[in-house]
């Protein structure tokens, strides 16, 4: 895939989350007080991945919501991971991130935009059978993402979003296009 598909599934899965939802005028954009850093909620995330120098892939992740430090600023710490294989050398990058985003929300909107940054650590690792023996190509390198997205509250405790992310990793620069869920407790 190449970076204009990457794009355009972004759009896509952007005008889907839009349209998607129940009434505004049930929706709760914001609540008066936030419940400060903790625990809130667990989600799962799927979408694409376009790494510097190999062909996209498939990326599954889970996140937490850990709550907000101040009100609409989220704390959001995950997992993620992908693998691609070319030319019989598997190329793979399993990455514990903390993000931060920073919520819009509209009054009376069906939609929550965001956008927001984060730190996290890749363990990236090459599998090439063609190195000679004892040869390692696993290295551990800190990334530095920027992301922005659309939330929907779809129900009281269920959120669906989709997001497009830049990693800058060494030698391991990434684009993904994410969607998934959260799962978030009510107090």
């Amino acid at each position: 895939m190449n970076r204009n598909g990457s794009l355009l599934g972004a759009l896509i899965v952007t005008a889907g989350l839009a349209s998607f939802g129940y009434p505004a005028s049930a929706a709760t954009t914001t609540t008066p007080e936030s419940h400060g850093l903790g625990f809130q909620g667990l989600g799962a995330r799927i979408g694409f991945v376009d790494p510097e120098g190999a062909s996209s892939t498939v990326a599954l992740g889970l996140h937490i919501d850990a709550g907000e430090f101040v009100q609409h600023v989220h704390v959001m710490p995950l997992v993620e991971y992908w693998k691609v294989g070319a030319s019989g050398v598997d190329v793979r990058d399993l990455t514990l991130a903390t993000d931060v985003n920073l919520d819009f929300p509209v009054e009376g909107g069906r939609v929550i935009p965001y956008a927001g940054g984060g730190l996290g650590l890749h363990f990236v690792k090459v599998d090439d059978p063609f190195a000679p023996p004892g040869f390692d190509a696993s290295s551990t390198k800190l990334g530095l993402n920027i992301q922005g997205g659309i939330k929907n509250q779809a129900m009281p405790n269920l959120a669906i979003f989709g997001e497009v992310k830049y990693s800058f990793v060494s030698d391991v620069n990434q684009l993904k296009v994410m969607g998934g869920f959260t799962y978030n407790f009510i107090y």
